[in-house]
């Protein structure tokens, strides 16, 4: 995705924000390295979390309009605020690995080229 797009929801959290916070994609919330585990045993952040946020993502240029239903952009606008991970960037995520761990659908796809006629 371009850098320079923004949608109208950006333009109006940046309208909104002191002017002061820099905007990052990082979790807002400060973590113990050191400590994986608070005192009640719940990690403070999931391994997937960290996964999504270090998948590269960048040199990606085209764009989709998935359709997703109501309750599915709900829980991917929750997981941006709780972590501040693009919905985007998760969807990219999920896409790479569905065809990393299911290398079937690639060589389903090139044998149906090779057998599609014209």
């Amino acid at each position: 995705m371009k850098a320079g797009i923004k949608t109208l929801a950006d333009e109006l959290r940046k309208s909104i924000r002191p002017p002061d916070i820099k905007p990052t994609n990082k979790d807002p919330i400060e973590r113990d390295k050191s400590a994986s585990k608070d005192g009640k045993g719940i990690k403070k952040e999931l391994d997937i979390i960290i996964l999504i946020r270090e998948f590269d993502c960048s040199g990606n240029n085209h764009m989709l309009h998935p359709r997703l239903n109501n309750r599915t952009v709900q829980l991917l606008n929750r997981l941006k605020l709780a972590s501040g991970l693009d919905m985007n960037r998760v969807i990219a995520f999920a896409l790479h690995q569905l065809f990393e761990q299911h290398p079937e659908i690639k060589k389903f796809i090139k044998t149906s080229l090779e057998n599609f006629e014209l």
